[in-house]
């Protein structure tokens, strides 16, 4: 009585589902935005296109989640 199951490594988790979909709608919603826009810094301003600021803001949002997660992990 064998069963036919996937090995374990070769399944795809919920969690790699939802990053995939969340980073497919992420990068549709940026290449949409592509107005130039003023970005005010401390000493300066700057006018950058919109997918540029809103891909920066992204890339951060991903390395700061990344750092968090892996030090969560890590104290296990």
């Amino acid at each position: 009585m064998s069963t036919n199951k996937a090995p374990e490594s070769s399944r795809i988790s919920g969690r790699t589902i939802g990053g995939l979909v969340v980073a497919a709608v992420l990068i549709v919603w940026i290449l949409s935005n592509r107005d130039p826009v003023e970005v005010s810094f401390i000493v300066t301003t700057a006018v950058v296109p919109l997918w540029v600021v809103l891909a920066i803001a992204s890339a951060l949002g991903v390395l700061v989640g990344f750092l968090i997660g892996r030090n969560r992990y890590r104290s296990r």
